[in-house]
C-alpha cells in the first residue's frame, strides 16, 4: 500500500483547511480550472451526440446508443490510460489521447451520424482515449499541497467542483447546439477539452510527475488489493444509483408533466454534492477512514428514503438534494481510501479504475431504472448494495490508515 501518515500527522489532518487557502497555492487554481476544462467533453459529448443523432434523423435509442458508447469508451480507457502515466509520467499519455480525441471528435463533427458504422467506431475511439484528467489531478494533489489537511480540503474542493462539469457540460451543449448546430456543439465539445487537457500537460507538477514507489509486476496492476476491488464495487453501486436517478427524474417530469424536471432533478443533486463536500472541507473529522465510508455511505442510503414518498415538483427537487449532501462526502472519502489501498505505482491507474466504476455503474443504474419506468427504488437499492460493500471493505482500512503523505 501507499505510505500512511504518522499519529501527529493523522490529528494534523483533522485541522480544517478552506477551499480558498487551498486555491491560493501555487499551480492549484491553474490545475483544478484546466482539468475542469478538459473534462467538459464527458458532460457535453453526450448531449453532443444525441443532438447530431437526431439532427441527422436518426432516433432516440439510436441517439442513446451512439452517446452510451463515448461512455463506455471513457469507462474502457480511463485505467488502462492511467496506467501508462504509472509507467511513464503524466506528460505523453496525456498529450498523445488528447490529440487523438480531439480527432476522433472533429471527424464525428464533419461526418455526423448518418453513415452508423462510423459514426461508433468514431464515438467509441473518442472515448476511449479521452485523457486521463481526472486520474491525473487526484495524483497530483498530494505534490503540490503542503499538509494533509490541505490534501483532504483538496480532495473536497475536487469532489465538489467536478459536479460543474455535469451541469454546465450539458448546457453548453445544448445552448450551442441551439444556437449554432449540434454538429458545432461537437467542435466546441473538442476544443474545450484540446484547451484544458494541453494546459494541464504542460503545467510543471504534470510534467515532473513520477509514481511513488516501484510497481509490481503483473496483469492485474492496480486491482491486485482486494480492498481496491471492494472500494470499486461500492462505487459502482453507488454509480448505479445516480444512472438511475437520470431515468427516475425524467419519469417524475412525465408524472408531474412538468419536462423542466428532468434536468432540474439531477442538478438539485449535483448543487447538494457541491455544498456536502463544502461542509465537509470546512468541519475536520478525525474519525478513522473506515468508519467514515461507513458513516456516509449510510448516509447516501438512508437519503433516498424521502424520495421514495409521492412528493409535489418543488419537494421533490429539495428531497434530490438529500444524496447530494452525502455523495460529497462519500466521494472525498473514497479518495482518501484509494489512497491508503493503492500498491505502489499503481495511483493513477487506481483512480482511472475509480472512474470507470462510476461509469459502468452510472450505465447499469439508467438500465435497470428504465426496465423497471424510472422506479425511484432502484437508486434506494443500488445505495443499500454500496452500504454492503462498504462494510465489507472495513477490515482492509486499518484504524491508522491515512491518506498519501504530501510532498515536502
Amino acid at each position: 500500500m501507499t505510505s500512511t501518515l504518522t499519529a501527529p500527522a493523522t490529528a494534523a489532518a483533522a485541522t480544517t483547511v478552506s477551499w480558498s487557502s487551498v486555491l491560493r497555492l501555487p499551480h492549484c487554481s491553474r490545475l483544478l480550472t484546466a482539468t475542469l476544462t478538459g473534462r467538459l467533453p464527458h458532460g457535453m459529448a453526450p448531449v453532443a451526440i444525441l443532438l447530431a443523432a437526431r439532427a441527422d434523423g436518426l432516433g432516440y435509442s439510436t441517439g442513446a446508443a451512439l452517446a452510451a458508447l463515448y461512455g463506455a469508451g471513457v469507462a474502457i480507457g480511463q485505467p488502462l490510460l492511467g496506467r501508462l502515466a504509472d509507467r511513464t509520467g503524466q506528460t505523453r499519455p496525456l498529450v498523445a489521447s488528447t490529440l487523438v480525441s480531439t480527432t476522433f471528435l472533429l471527424v464525428l463533427a464533419v461526418t455526423g451520424t448518418g453513415h452508423l458504422p462510423l459514426a461508433a467506431a468514431v464515438t467509441a475511439a473518442a472515448g476511449l482515449t479521452s485523457p486521463p484528467l481526472e486520474a491525473g489531478l487526484r495524483a497530483l494533489w498530494p505534490r503540490i499541497v503542503p499538509t494533509p489537511a490541505h490534501l483532504r480540503a483538496a480532495y473536497a474542493l475536487d469532489s465538489g467542483s467536478q459536479e460543474l462539469v455535469y451541469v454546465a457540460g450539458p448546457l453548453l451543449a445544448t445552448l450551442t447546439a441551439t444556437l449554432a448546430h449540434p454538429r458545432v456543439a461537437l467542435a466546441v465539445t473538442a476544443a474545450a477539452g484540446l484547451a484544458g487537457a494541453l494546459l494541464v500537460a504542460h503545467s510543471a507538477p504534470s510534467k515532473t510527475w513520477r509514481p511513488a514507489g516501484a510497481r509490481t509486476p503483473g496483469a492485474p496492476g492496480a486491482l491486485r488489493p482486494s480492498g481496491i476491488r471492494l472500494l470499486l464495487l461500492s462505487m459502482t453501486a453507488v454509480g448505479a444509483a445516480l444512472g438511475a436517478l437520470n431515468v427516475a427524474a425524467l419519469a417524475s417530469a412525465e408524472h408531474h408533466r412538468a419536462a423542466w424536471l428532468s434536468g432540474a432533478v439531477p442538478a438539485a443533486l449535483s448543487l447538494g454534492a457541491l455544498a456536502g463536500s463544502a461542509l465537509f472541507s470546512r468541519h475536520a473529522w478525525s474519525a478513522p477512514l473506515s468508519t467514515q465510508l461507513t458513516v456516509f455511505t449510510t448516509a447516501f442510503t438512508l437519503a433516498w428514503l424521502p424520495l421514495q414518498l409521492p412528493a409535489p415538483p418543488p419537494a421533490l427537487l429539495l428531497a434530490a438534494t438529500l444524496p447530494g449532501l452525502a455523495f460529497g462526502p462519500l466521494l472525498t472519502t473514497a479518495y482518501c481510501c484509494i489512497d491508503v489501498l493503492a500498491a505502489p505505482g499503481t495511483v493513477t491507474e487506481s483512480f482511472g479504475w475509480l472512474v470507470s466504476a462510476f461509469g459502468i455503474g452510472t450505465a447499469a443504474g439508467t438500465a435497470l431504472a428504465g426496465a423497471v419506468d424510472g422506479s425511484w427504488l432502484v437508486p434506494a437499492a443500488a445505495a443499500a448494495c454500496a452500504l454492503l460493500l462498504a462494510a465489507a471493505l472495513r477490515p482492509h482500512l486499518t484504524p491508522a490508515a491515512s491518506p498519501r503523505t504530501p510532498a515536502p
